[in-house]
């Protein structure tokens, strides 16, 4: 009789929806710590319930879930998405300065890596604890309902809306209680485990389950019979209101003079855009920080007027000829164009006219002189690149010999704390570049504990600066903290940055034509930074937590060797050129190409995708094929077996090969059993004598030492035989 616990396919539906109600409390996690990343989390659960669903060992199961948690260490906090030496050295610092923070008993200054290590562990644990509710006790009452609850104080304290959230759980939980009764009630009585009597049970238990659902979702509800008890809460504990800033909703804003404060989140569409790929999407930069926010100089701007169709000259001009076009369709009315990096032009009315700002960098739309709304217009671009070698030359004493029409990027209030300078100091003292001090910038965020959050968020007080109150006091922000900090972190180097402005990608909705359509809301407002590069130009930086945006660096753009920096080359002894093989550095200097290294990286960054969907196959094939390597097996041994050498040895190894294929077919050898006494047992069970003839012959050449009585080919038929039994 078949027991509950081995029918397979009705485990696996257990385990699938234990998955989808482990998902519900992911789901909030998730979106009230703003952690992101909500997929890879729950590939990890899902690898973990399958594994613990095909029973396989912990000594292979554990070292495959540390090896996902370092590879998720790695490519959200380096963006790489395999290991390199540089991601390896970043795990050890993270590991060092957690350890150091944890015997110093100071709490706040472990790092988010390790903050998500125990995430990854508290998931870990989850796993564990529901394969054993399900697999042995047949009992998840206990985890339903502290969903159900967990999920109702979310809903009733917290932003997060739990509506559609309770009816998943609740549908979920039934049926998972349900079936689970079921097995409990099968084993009880001891009823037979077969496919086709499960599913009669199931079946009226699932239509009555979904009948009463919709029955109770779409009858009528009364009203509630007591008033919410929230506001009465917050008041109660003095911390009801706005708060000082108040609370904002998310979105595009003209007055940035008073940053800081929360938002709630707006999921209000403001356009559509049918492109290649997901853009950021810029509307205008500001350049005068003010301790409190941001302001545009009233320096004389250079307007430019450009019509339909023309070339626009923008800081960031377009990588070569090939244009690229992305059709923007606007929800919320905008008196101008937002537009990607390496704009080209813009198509739209016949009589429209486009006012681009040089400092504010806006493109306003005019329609006869006047003011324009534009609805859909289509924008041709190419975005820049910039090569690896060329930011790798810029060199820190060309910063003193830029231009004046860049002072107005270096501009720092007399306010601002000496400490944020000797702050930007210490990030940058590793690096003797403009790029890589930029570079140093932008990465400080990311591994110094700051946390990305929209809520609860400080407004500075009057004699406070906004910046050094997020660095060295909350290190909690949203993208406005994180931007604006490296601007003045920047600009304390010498290095001129601007704040920028507009939205991020948005989420993809359809695909139209091979263009995917992104869908961006209000929750896509956004804000980040642009920096200048001496000899290279305007470069798009990305600080705040948990955003991708960044510049596409070309790994095999060569310099032009006109550069000043040639002229010094003479002073280097040149190279024979059959030497040149032997120089370490051949890969560095202005002529070189890119390294190997470089080269790999650049081939994984455009393919990560491929790469990590192809990985994740392989490792579920191999998983697979581990489970049901008893029927083919057999195919493998035979014809190696075969190929052997015809002597007692080869003999030995296959009787003891023969020993292990019984015992994973489930014929399993007794403790303190004998060889003769299995062989017996075996040969009861398929009904023959071969196992006895192999194992006499196996006792007379190990115990009896009578190797030469071994007469192997006669013997391979009855192997082969029960080889071949073990499969079926």
């Amino acid at each position: 009789m078949t027991s509950i616990r081995k029918n397979k396919i009705f485990m696996g539906l257990l385990y699938i929806l234990v998955f989808f109600l482990l998902s519900e409390w992911l789901r909030p996690v998730i979106e009230l710590t703003e952690t992101g990343h909500h997929r890879l989390f729950l590939i990890f659960v899902a690898f973990g319930l399958v594994m613990a669903f095909f029973d396989i060992p912990w000594w292979i199961t554990g070292p495959l879930k540390l090896l996902y948690i370092l590879w998720f260490i790695v490519y959200v906090y380096t963006g790489n998405p395999f290991f390199t030496v540089e991601s390896i050295v970043f795990i050890m610092e993270q590991v060092s300065t957690s350890l150091s923070a944890l015997f110093s008993q100071e709490w706040q200054a472990t790092t988010d890596v390790f903050r998500t290590v125990l995430f990854f562990a508290l998931l870990w644990m989850a796993i564990y604890l529901i394969h054993y509710w399900v697999s042995f006790r047949l009992s998840i009452f206990l985890f339903y309902l502290l969903t159900v609850i967990f999920v109702a104080v979310l809903d009733t304290f917290s932003p997060y809306s739990g509506d559609a959230a309770i009816v998943r759980i609740m549908v979920i939980g039934l049926l998972l209680a349900g079936l689970l009764h079921l097995a409990r009630w099968m084993e009880r009585y001891g009823a037979a485990a077969k496919t086709d009597r499960l599913l009669v049970f199931s079946i009226p238990l699932l239509l009555l389950l979904v009948a009463s659902t919709a029955l109770a979702f779409y009858l009528p509800k009364s009203a509630p019979i007591w008033p919410d008890p929230v506001p009465y809460i917050t008041s109660y504990s003095g911390k009801g209101g706005a708060g000082e800033g108040g609370v904002g909703r998310i979105g595009y804003g003209v007055d940035d003079s008073q940053l800081g404060g929360s938002f709630v989140s707006d999921d209000t569409t403001v356009f559509r855009a049918e492109v290649e790929e997901g853009q950021y999407w810029k509307v205008e930069v500001k350049d005068v920080y003010t301790t409190k926010g941001w302001e545009l100089s009233e320096e004389d701007a250079q307007e430019q007027l450009y019509r339909n169709g023309d070339e626009v000259v923008t800081d960031f001009p377009p990588e070569g000829e090939e244009r690229s076009s992305a059709l923007v369709d606007m929800e919320l009315p905008f008196p101008f164009v937002l537009y990607p990096y390496g704009t080209a032009s813009f198509l739209m009315e016949e009589t429209l006219d486009y006012r681009y700002d040089t400092v504010q960098q806006r493109f306003d739309t005019l329609q006869e002189n006047t003011v324009f709304e534009p609805d859909v217009y289509e924008v041709f671009y190419s975005e820049p690149s910039y090569s690896l070698t060329a930011l790798r030359e810029t060199d820190t004493e060309q910063l003193s010999e830029l231009p004046p029409e860049y002072d107005r990027y270096l501009q720092l209030p007399d306010e601002l704390p000496e400490r944020v300078r000797e702050l930007a100091q210490q990030i940058a003292a590793g690096s003797d570049t403009v790029y890589g001090q930029a570079q140093a910038v932008e990465r400080y965020f990311s591994t110094n504990g700051f946390e990305y959050s929209q809520s609860d968020i400080a407004v500075p007080a009057e004699d406070q600066d906004y910046v050094d109150q997020f660095l060295f006091e909350t290190q909690r922000g949203y993208c406005d903290n994180f931007s604006t900090s490296m601007v003045v972190l920047l600009r304390s180097l010498d290095i001129p940055a601007r704040w920028v402005k507009g939205f991020n990608e948005g989420e993809v909705i359809d695909t139209v034509d091979g263009y995917d359509v992104y869908e961006v809301t209000n929750n896509n407002a956004h804000s980040w930074v642009e920096a200048y590069m001496p000899g290279v130009g305007w470069m798009m930086f990305e600080p705040t937590i948990g955003f991708t945006g960044a510049s596409s660096i070309d790994f095999d753009l060569e310099i032009d060797t006109s550069e000043p920096e040639e002229e010094e080359m003479p002073d280097r002894p040149e190279p024979e050129p059959e030497a040149q093989p032997e120089q370490p550095d051949a890969g560095v200097g202005a002529d070189a190409g890119p390294t190997a290294g470089e080269r790999f990286l650049a081939f994984v960054s455009e393919h990560a995708g491929k790469l990590i969907a192809a990985t994740f196959a392989l490792l579920l094939l191999a998983f697979m094929l581990f489970k049901v390597r008893k029927k083919w097996m057999p195919k493998v041994l035979i014809p190696y077996y075969r190929r052997k050498e015809a002597d007692a040895e080869t003999f030995e190894k296959a009787y003891l090969r023969l020993l292990k294929q019984l015992e994973l077919y489930g014929i399993k050898r007794g403790p303190g059993q004998t060889l003769r006494s299995y062989a017996e047992y075996v040969d009861s069970f398929f009904g023959t004598k071969e196992m006895t003839e192999l194992t006499a012959a196996y006792e007379k050449s190990v115990y009896g030492g009578d190797t030469k009585s071994v007469d192997w080919p006669e013997l391979k038929e009855s192997w082969e035989n029960l080889i071949n039994r073990t499969s079926g």
